[in-house]
């Protein structure tokens, strides 16, 4: 049990410590390069979805 309370109290000060640390660390190239990339992403699911469900709906298991 105490190994268990150690791990969980150096988490918790972890986690605490690096609560506020994240303000304002990100930048307008970050934010443009997740948004093209989830414009990929939606892009590609849109165009390849169909097919892709098609031949998911298509798979049959052979049994013995």
């Amino acid at each position: 049990m105490p190994l268990f309370t150690s791990i969980w109290s150096r988490t918790a000060n972890v986690l605490r410590n690096h609560m506020y640390d994240d303000w304002g660390s990100v930048t307008p190239e970050q934010v443009i390069w997740t948004a093209f990339l989830a414009g990929l992403a939606i892009t590609v699911t849109a165009l390849f979805g169909p097919q892709i469900l098609a031949a998911a709906h298509n798979i049959t298991f052979a049994t013995k």
